[in-house]
């Protein structure tokens, strides 16, 4: 690796890092206080554990207690902590399962895949969902639960490196890893069961640091599951996607041996039914179809942009929120969609500044100037508020804002007739995610000369409410992992 590669990727990579976490210091106090993982208990403080879910069942204890607690980690489409409203997918099957047991959910968020296990050994969680991996070599210790998703693993390298067609292409070179993650497992029975496979393992602490590697030339090929693979790829031009290795992978969330099975037993029925009438499959589309429609370009631009662009509307983006209830970040990944956060942005439909307000919604907005950053931004977020009133009422939190958000980029009455359609082929109006199937139909002349506002761009719409969804998950990760892992001394 050349020095003016590395330099490269460091002046691309660490600047707009630096400035991510300026940004987003005074908003994570909130987070720091309420989340951040106390000191664990030593070996000799702790109960002893196993003797007693002897005395008293786990499921037993739980109902008791009335909290679940679950570990897990911060990574986008898993679970991202958030004032206004958590999510992921992690987040919304751990919800559903406490609510069949009438408990709440307590999350116990880790830095690394081994302190969840570590906590769930220790019993500070009854369950862990964090992605994990059903891992042979744990399931001596730690039972799985039933397979939610099944992923690849994929080979990842830095664009100026030879792209390899197979594993033993990585004979002789370093290979990154999540630390903890089973792939390390795996890649050791391959590396025993081929003595000509000569790969040196390098652990990260996450796999967003085997990204800040691969782009400022420390890591030169990594292997991570394909759904991170894209949302890497996507984020940055210096990583290529290379060959699937391995046999398919299935996440699944685990439990400690040491507690007997009631729980465990409890959540295979739980995703027996879950999976039999289809909530897992909307789920797992709902926290994954945001980045795998991501703009590449885009989103490569967005984390420069995150600290050349937006700090001078951030205050604001607060302040519109807090008047609003909407999470700033939310609007904050709005402006960027509509204008790159730039307030003299004029497009050729005719709409104004940061948050590309039209005249006609300006003067029923009492906006006077829309060339006004402040007042741009603070009449966007009202804009909104208005749209989520407008929507169908029995829609919910975040389908509410997302048709809403549909609604600001495609019109109310192009929406109201996209969920017209909705409701004519069964689907369920108030569900973004069947929505979003019909909208692309606006733009179908055999389906908009029936419709009461006719023609739509409706494809647009959907990779508009997709692109936001996605910004706003990755303003969060990035902030919020960053403050866990120095809250964990890494």
């Amino acid at each position: 690796m050349t020095e003016a590669v590395r330099n490269r990727g460091i002046g691309r990579w660490l600047i707009p890092l630096i400035g991510v976490g300026a940004l987003f210091v005074a908003p994570l106090v909130w987070w720091a206080t309420l989340w951040a993982p106390g000191e664990r208990p030593t070996r000799l403080q702790a109960i002893d554990v196993s003797d007693s879910f002897k005395r008293t069942p786990q499921l037993e204890q739980v109902v008791r207690r009335g909290v679940l607690r679950v570990a897990t980690l911060i990574e986008p489409s898993l679970y991202i902590p958030d004032s206004y409203r958590p999510q992921g997918l992690e987040y919304d099957l751990s919800h559903r399962f406490a609510d069949r047991l009438g408990v709440d959910v307590e999350f116990v968020v880790v830095a690394t895949i081994d302190a969840a296990y570590e906590a769930l050994e220790e019993n500070r969680a009854d369950l862990a969902a964090a992605g994990l991996q059903i891992d042979p070599e744990r399931q001596q210790h730690f039972r799985y639960g039933p397979p939610y998703l099944t992923v690849s693993r994929k080979l990842l390298h830095a664009t100026d490196q030879v792209a390899p067609e197979t594993l033993a292409d990585l004979s002789g070179k370093t290979v990154a890893l999540p630390a903890g993650s089973a792939t390390l497992h795996w890649l050791e029975r391959e590396r025993q069961r081929d003595r000509r496979l000569n790969i040196d393992i390098r652990e990260e602490s996450d796999k967003l640091a085997i990204l800040q590697g691969i782009r400022t030339g420390e890591i030169e090929y990594a292997v991570t599951l394909s759904h991170i693979a894209l949302l890497t790829h996507k984020l940055s031009d210096d990583v290529a996607i290379g060959p699937t290795v391995g046999p398919p992978v299935s996440l699944a969330w685990a439990f400690s041996r040491q507690a007997d099975d009631s729980l465990f037993r409890v959540a295979q029925q739980f995703f027996g039914d879950t999976r039999s009438d289809l909530q897992l499959k909307a789920l797992v589309d709902r926290h994954y179809a945001q980045f795998e429609r991501l703009d590449e370009s885009l989103s490569r631009r967005f984390l420069s942009d995150l600290h050349d662009k937006a700090t001078p509307y951030l205050k604001t983006f607060r302040q519109a929120g807090e008047r609003y209830r909407i999470d700033w970040r939310l609007l904050a990944a709005v402006g960027y969609q509509e204008s790159k956060w730039q307030p003299d942005a004029v497009s050729h439909q005719g709409a104004y500044g940061l948050m590309q307000i039209t005249l006609p919604t300006a003067r029923g907005l009492g906006l006077s100037d829309p060339s006004d950053p402040v007042s741009n931004i603070m009449s966007g977020a009202k804009y909104i508020a208005q749209l989520r009133q407008q929507v169908p009422e029995s829609a919910t939190e975040p389908d509410r804002t997302y048709l809403a958000l549909a609604a600001y980029n495609v019109g109310i009455g192009h929406l109201s007739d996209a969920l017209q359609l909705t409701r004519a082929q069964g689907g369920s109006p108030e569900h973004w995610n069947d929505v979003r199937e019909r909208l692309p139909q606006l733009s179908d002349p055999a389906i908009y000369r029936d419709m009461r506002y006719g023609y739509a761009r409706g494809r647009e719409t959907v990779n508009y409410v997709e692109n936001i969804r996605a910004f706003h998950d990755l303003m969060i990760w990035v902030s919020t992992r960053d403050a866990l892992l120095r809250g964990n001394g890494n």
